[in-house]
């Protein structure tokens, strides 16, 4: 249980960590600075996700473009306090 834990947090920090470079970019540009899930993937390598989305089955499609116009901060940051709530230590 501890690794799950540790894997928890590290969803949290993660997203604390994405959350401040857009905080930081909004600060240096003077202007608002969203990073959506798809523009992080674009710097990983996947630059055609968008596109991708749209040619699966229409359910999935909707469900993954949805996922891709969210903030990464936010998926993972849920993810993350799931996890943490889940695997709590019991008393």
């Amino acid at each position: 249980m501890a690794i799950f834990r540790f894997v928890a947090w590290l969803f949290v920090a993660l997203a604390i960590a994405l959350l401040g470079a857009d905080a930081i970019s909004s600060l240096e540009s003077g202007t608002p600075t969203v990073r959506m899930t798809s523009d992080i993937l674009g710097v990983l390598g996947v630059s055609d996700a968008l596109a991708l989305a749209a040619s699966a089955p229409d359910g999935v499609s909707d469900a993954l473009t949805t996922l891709l116009t969210v903030p990464l901060w936010a998926i993972f940051g849920l993810i993350g306090i799931v996890l943490t709530l889940v695997f709590r230590p019991i008393d």
